[in-house]
C-alpha cells in the first residue's frame, strides 16, 4: 500500500496549489466528491489515525480542497490515503487533487 501512497505524493509535489486561489467548478465538484468519500470513510473505526492528520486534512476541506499537505505516518493513515487516492482517480480526479505528502515546508 505504500507503494501507491508514494506514486501519488510524487504527483502532490509536482503541483503546489498558490497562494490564492479561486476554485472553478469542476475542483469544487472534485471537492464534493472527495468530501463525500472522506466522510464515508471516517465513519468508522478511527484507531491508528493521530489527531494532527485529522487536523490538517479539515484544513485541506476548509480551502475547498485548495490548499493544505497531509502526511500519513502510521499504517492506518497510509492505508485511509491509499483508499481515498484509489476512490479519487475512481471518480477522474488526478493525483495531483490529494493533499497527502510528506515533503518539508520550501
Amino acid at each position: 500500500m505504500k507503494r501507491l501512497f508514494a506514486t501519488v505524493s510524487c504527483l502532490v509535489l509536482a503541483a503546489p496549489a498558490p497562494a490564492q486561489v479561486q476554485p472553478d467548478g469542476w475542483n469544487a465538484e472534485k471537492c464534493s466528491r472527495y468530501s463525500v468519500a472522506w466522510a464515508q470513510m471516517t465513519a468508522g473505526d478511527m484507531r491508528g489515525i493521530s489527531t494532527q492528520f485529522l487536523k490538517d486534512h479539515a484544513a485541506f476541506l476548509a480551502s475547498g480542497c485548495l490548499q493544505g499537505r497531509v502526511c500519513p505516518v502510521s499504517e492506518a493513515e497510509y492505508r485511509l490515503a491509499d483508499t481515498l487516492a484509489l476512490l479519487a482517480v475512481a471518480e477522474g480526479m488526478a493525483g495531483s487533487f490529494l493533499p497527502f505528502s510528506c515533503a518539508e515546508s520550501e
